[in-house]
């Protein structure tokens, strides 16, 4: 798994993001494994708690394919 370096959206646009929407907040996601309830790191957020999608890429791509200077290829700002 790649190294994640989260890229501040406080020091990037001046604003904080919002409130992650998969784990509302907590980092973290409940899942079911088997029958029981299991906890792990937000996807979406990275165990961060809050996102904003990077309003310069979809995908942390640029249209030329080069990395996406704003958000450094991850394609949201925490």
């Amino acid at each position: 798994m790649p190294t994640f370096t989260p890229v501040s959206c406080v020091d990037t646009l001046g604003v904080d993001a919002p409130e992650c929407e998969t784990c509302e907040g907590s980092g973290t996601e409940i899942y079911l494994h088997g029958w029981r309830e299991q906890a792990r790191e937000c996807e979406d957020c990275q165990g961060i708690g809050r996102r904003l999608d990077c309003p310069s890429c979809e995908d942390g791509a640029t249209p030329d394919d080069d990395t996406c200077p704003i958000c450094g290829g991850f394609g949201a700002l925490f």
